[in-house]
Protein backbone atom coordinates (compact mmCIF):
# COMPACT_ATOMS: atom_id res chain seq x y z
CA UNK A 1 0.00 0.00 0.00
CA UNK A 2 3.02 2.16 0.75
CA UNK A 3 3.74 2.22 -3.12
CA UNK A 4 0.50 2.88 -4.33
CA UNK A 5 0.69 5.49 -1.57
CA UNK A 6 3.67 6.78 -2.84
CA UNK A 7 2.73 7.32 -6.69
CA UNK A 8 -0.29 8.90 -5.53
CA UNK A 9 1.93 11.91 -3.55
CA UNK A 10 3.48 12.13 -7.13
CA UNK A 11 0.19 12.81 -8.90
CA UNK A 12 -1.47 15.02 -6.26
CA UNK A 13 -0.04 18.15 -4.19
CA UNK A 14 1.35 16.35 -1.29
CA UNK A 15 3.47 19.11 -0.22
CA UNK A 16 0.53 21.82 -0.60
CA UNK A 17 -1.42 22.87 2.79
CA UNK A 18 -4.18 21.41 4.07
CA UNK A 19 -5.92 24.32 2.83
CA UNK A 20 -4.63 24.50 -0.57
CA UNK A 21 -4.99 20.51 -1.02
CA UNK A 22 -8.74 21.16 -0.45
CA UNK A 23 -9.11 23.71 -2.68
CA UNK A 24 -7.64 21.87 -5.72
CA UNK A 25 -10.74 21.12 -7.55
CA UNK A 26 -10.01 17.83 -9.06
CA UNK A 27 -8.88 16.39 -5.75
CA UNK A 28 -12.53 16.27 -4.85
CA UNK A 29 -12.93 13.65 -7.70
CA UNK A 30 -10.33 10.88 -6.23
CA UNK A 31 -11.89 11.95 -2.97
CA UNK A 32 -15.33 11.33 -3.49
CA UNK A 33 -14.50 7.64 -5.23
CA UNK A 34 -12.41 7.18 -1.77
CA UNK A 35 -15.32 8.42 0.50
CA UNK A 36 -17.84 6.35 -1.37
CA UNK A 37 -15.59 3.20 -0.85
CA UNK A 38 -14.89 3.74 2.47
CA UNK A 39 -19.10 4.11 3.54
CA UNK A 40 -19.92 1.31 1.28
CA UNK A 41 -17.14 -1.14 2.84
CA UNK A 42 -18.58 0.24 6.58
CA UNK A 43 -21.69 -0.94 6.01
CA UNK A 44 -21.06 -3.96 4.67
CA UNK A 45 -18.73 -4.89 7.40
CA UNK A 46 -21.65 -3.07 9.97
CA UNK A 47 -24.90 -5.15 8.40
CA UNK A 48 -22.81 -8.32 7.02
CA UNK A 49 -23.95 -7.74 3.83
CA UNK A 50 -22.34 -6.38 0.92
CA UNK A 51 -23.52 -3.25 -0.78
CA UNK A 52 -22.03 -0.23 -2.60
CA UNK A 53 -23.41 2.80 -1.59
CA UNK A 54 -23.12 6.55 -3.10
CA UNK A 55 -22.55 9.52 -0.14
CA UNK A 56 -25.16 12.30 -0.76
CA UNK A 57 -23.81 15.63 -0.27
CA UNK A 58 -25.93 16.66 2.46
CA UNK A 59 -24.45 13.88 4.61
CA UNK A 60 -21.24 15.06 4.28
CA UNK A 61 -22.19 18.61 4.74
CA UNK A 62 -24.35 17.73 7.73
CA UNK A 63 -21.33 15.79 9.37
CA UNK A 64 -18.84 18.55 8.72
CA UNK A 65 -21.56 21.24 10.70
CA UNK A 66 -21.77 18.91 13.57
CA UNK A 67 -18.03 18.26 13.67
CA UNK A 68 -15.03 19.84 16.23
CA UNK A 69 -13.92 21.24 12.79
CA UNK A 70 -16.57 22.98 12.56
CA UNK A 71 -17.09 23.73 16.22
CA UNK A 72 -13.33 25.06 16.89
CA UNK A 73 -13.50 26.87 13.27
CA UNK A 74 -10.51 24.75 12.38
CA UNK A 75 -11.76 24.91 8.78
CA UNK A 76 -14.18 27.15 7.42
CA UNK A 77 -15.33 26.14 4.17
CA UNK A 78 -17.71 28.33 2.76
CA UNK A 79 -20.56 27.34 -0.20
CA UNK A 80 -23.67 25.14 -0.72
CA UNK A 81 -23.37 21.60 0.58
CA UNK A 82 -21.96 20.72 -2.69
CA UNK A 83 -18.85 22.76 -1.89
CA UNK A 84 -19.07 21.13 1.52
CA UNK A 85 -18.69 17.38 0.42
CA UNK A 86 -16.16 18.60 -2.17
CA UNK A 87 -14.11 19.62 0.70
CA UNK A 88 -14.47 17.02 2.66
CA UNK A 89 -14.19 14.36 0.26
CA UNK A 90 -11.14 15.97 -0.13
CA UNK A 91 -10.25 15.78 3.49
CA UNK A 92 -10.46 12.55 3.95
CA UNK A 93 -7.90 11.93 1.03
CA UNK A 94 -5.64 14.31 2.26
CA UNK A 95 -5.30 12.16 5.34
CA UNK A 96 -4.64 8.95 3.56
CA UNK A 97 -2.70 10.15 1.26
CA UNK A 98 -0.30 12.96 3.03
CA UNK A 99 -1.18 11.90 6.40
CA UNK A 100 -0.92 8.19 6.00
CA UNK A 101 -3.91 7.30 7.82
CA UNK A 102 -4.96 3.73 7.12
CA UNK A 103 -7.86 2.62 5.18
CA UNK A 104 -8.57 0.73 8.29
CA UNK A 105 -8.76 3.51 10.51
CA UNK A 106 -10.71 5.37 7.90
CA UNK A 107 -13.32 2.66 8.11
CA UNK A 108 -13.63 1.44 11.50
CA UNK A 109 -15.12 4.23 13.28
CA UNK A 110 -17.82 4.83 10.38
CA UNK A 111 -18.18 1.02 11.00
CA UNK A 112 -18.58 1.02 14.39
CA UNK A 113 -20.92 4.01 14.54
CA UNK A 114 -22.96 1.87 11.89
CA UNK A 115 -23.10 -1.12 13.40
CA UNK A 116 -25.03 0.30 16.42
CA UNK A 117 -27.76 1.84 14.02
CA UNK A 118 -31.35 0.80 12.75
CA UNK A 119 -30.34 1.28 8.94
CA UNK A 120 -33.59 -0.54 7.93
CA UNK A 121 -34.87 2.68 6.60
CA UNK A 122 -33.30 5.44 4.39
CA UNK A 123 -34.06 8.24 7.00
CA UNK A 124 -32.62 6.49 9.92
CA UNK A 125 -29.67 5.20 7.66
CA UNK A 126 -29.10 9.15 6.26
CA UNK A 127 -28.74 9.65 9.94
CA UNK A 128 -26.51 7.09 11.29
CA UNK A 129 -24.16 8.10 8.36
CA UNK A 130 -23.97 11.10 9.19
CA UNK A 131 -23.23 10.70 12.89
CA UNK A 132 -20.69 7.80 11.13
CA UNK A 133 -19.02 10.98 9.13
CA UNK A 134 -19.19 12.93 11.85
CA UNK A 135 -17.10 10.56 14.29
CA UNK A 136 -14.88 10.18 11.33
CA UNK A 137 -14.07 13.77 11.15
CA UNK A 138 -13.70 14.02 14.24
CA UNK A 139 -10.93 11.34 14.36
CA UNK A 140 -8.98 12.88 11.61
CA UNK A 141 -9.48 16.05 13.75
CA UNK A 142 -7.46 14.60 16.59
CA UNK A 143 -4.79 13.45 14.49
CA UNK A 144 -3.84 16.58 12.52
Amino acid sequence: MADLKDKLQKVLDSKASLTDFISQKDNAKLGDALVNFLYSLAKSLATNHVTGIKVSDSILAQAYKTSIWYDQKALLIKGDKGRIADAIETLILYFWVVKDISLNELVEPLSQTLKFKDLSHPRLERIAAIQAFQELLNLLFLKQ
